[in-house]
């Protein structure tokens, strides 16, 4: 009888990484990461020290997803910002478990507001859109990040349902605002 095929390090971390996705990060059990990937616990562990270890690659993994969804170009809106915030908002809809993970958690231990998460990023679309540099640049980076979070943790959690429109017109009225109040 052949031996059986050895499940890889990337089998076990997609199987958490789904589990993320469709469940949340509290998903994530040796168990349950074993049955996604058709599999005994024990090749969880041979990949990884313990479940915190797992975890944190899947935080990695989802900070990597996050960044190349925020960073999608789109040719919907009338200013790249504006596509920022909706890419934002939208992937807090759509990968509800992800984004609770990574926004809505303490679970990578980090104070968001200032890890600066794709920072420079959206700072360079600013500088190019409107021609804010500087601290004006990062308090309108700032408080937009905070009023769109809002916005994302209302729809995750389905607090608040709003129209594309409605999301539209708010984060417009809320970046002219700041624009205006830096000039």
């Amino acid at each position: 009888m052949p031996p059986k095929a050895r499940i890889g390090k990337e089998k076990i971390l997609d199987a958490a990484f789904e589990l993320t996705r469709k469940r949340g990060a509290e998903a994530i059990t040796a168990k349950a990461v074993a049955e996604k990937a058709g599999c005994s616990t024990q090749p969880v562990f041979w990949y990884y020290e313990n479940m915190d270890a797992l975890k944190k690659e899947v935080f990695d993994r989802g900070l990597a997803f996050f960044g190349e969804r925020l960073r999608a170009q789109r040719t919907d809106c009338e200013s790249p910002y504006l596509g920022v915030g909706l890419n934002y908002i939208e992937f807090a809809a759509e990968e509800k478990g992800i984004f609770r993970m990574l926004f809505m958690s303490d679970f990578g231990g980090t104070d968001l507001v200032r890890a600066d998460l794709e920072k420079d990023y959206i700072l360079s679309i600013i500088e190019f859109s409107d021609g804010v540099t500087g601290a004006a640049a990062e308090d309108i980076y700032k408080e937009m990040w905070l009023f769109s979070h809002g916005i994302a943790a209302m729809t995750v959690t389905g607090t608040a349902k709003f129209s594309d429109a409605e999301i539209r017109r708010m984060l417009s009225r809320v970046y002219r605002g700041l624009l205006g109040s830096e000039i």
